[in-house]
């Protein structure tokens, strides 16, 4: 799954899966193939391979996957898929970036 190329060119470096409908594209320093998907689809988030971040197109801005329930069991399948183990779990009121 995390190493699945894009759909459009078959590049395997920096893709993003679409939550919406998971296709599997590159990013926009490849050949920004999942912006162009998001634009034309209107499909607004992404969650990228690389880091296991969300993006939203529609926002423009990262969205914390651990927080957001709806987008915790995409997070938690791709962390698995790309480490073989459980993602952590943040304890309530626990922050992404820690002081």
């Amino acid at each position: 799954m995390v190493d699945t190329p894009c759909i459009s060119c078959g590049e395997q470096l920096e893709n993003w899966v679409c939550l919406t409908c998971y296709d599997v594209l590159c990013s926009r320093y490849v050949n920004a193939h999942m912006a162009e998907h998001s634009t034309e689809k209107g499909h607004p988030l992404a969650l990228s391979f690389s880091d296991l971040s969300v993006w939203c197109f529609s926002c423009d801005a990262y969205i914390d996957a651990q927080v957001v329930n709806e987008l915790r069991p995409s997070f938690e399948v791709t962390y698995l898929k790309k480490f073989g183990v459980e993602a952590p779990k943040r304890s309530e009121g626990e922050s992404a970036a820690k002081e």
